[in-house]
């Protein structure tokens, strides 16, 4: 709706607001899945525990795990000697997606001097919801459900063993 707005000439408001709601819309979907999976391993799966449990992750947390499990990396401490580690693909799209879209919100919330296109935020747009359509796919995987859970145990997990 945002970047349709205004047919002829859109207005950097409704572009730079479709960007953050892009990111946001994926940021929410990944936060509220991983604090059901923590809330549910506690036997607390009730919407209050869920939102407070939300509210607790860091954008540049889950951003930084992101771009490693986009990128085929897992903690250390989760790898055998010389074990190899594949990101499904699926699973990569997700984590890439996000990434890139929390990249494309810090440029779109902070750097106003660079104005931002119709066709970018298509891109970011078509982005979020073959991350979505993705995440559908891949949510009940085990690959799935680590990368949920290192958005809070990335560090722990990565100390040398």
């Amino acid at each position: 709706m945002l970047v349709k707005r205004e047919p002829k000439n859109p207005k950097q408001v409704s572009l730079r607001r479709a960007v953050s709601a892009a990111y946001y819309a994926l940021f929410h979907l990944l936060a509220e899945a991983a604090a059901r999976q923590f809330a549910e391993l506690c036997g607390r799966g009730d919407a209050g525990t869920v939102s407070r449990l939300v509210r607790s992750f860091s954008h540049i947390d889950m951003k930084r795990v992101s771009e490693k499990i986009g990128s085929s990396v897992l903690p250390t401490s989760l790898l055998r000697p010389n074990e190899k580690y594949l990101t499904p693909d699926d699973l990569k799209r997700v984590a890439t997606a996000f990434g890139a879209l929390y990249q494309a919100r810090m440029d779109a919330d902070y750097d106003t001097g660079k104005p931002v296109t119709r066709p970018e935020v298509l891109k970011r747009l078509e982005e979020a919801k073959e991350a979505f359509e993705a995440w559908e796919r891949v949510k009940g995987a085990d690959d799935a459900k680590l990368y949920l859970a290192c958005f809070s145990l990335w560090e722990t997990w990565n100390k040398q063993r």
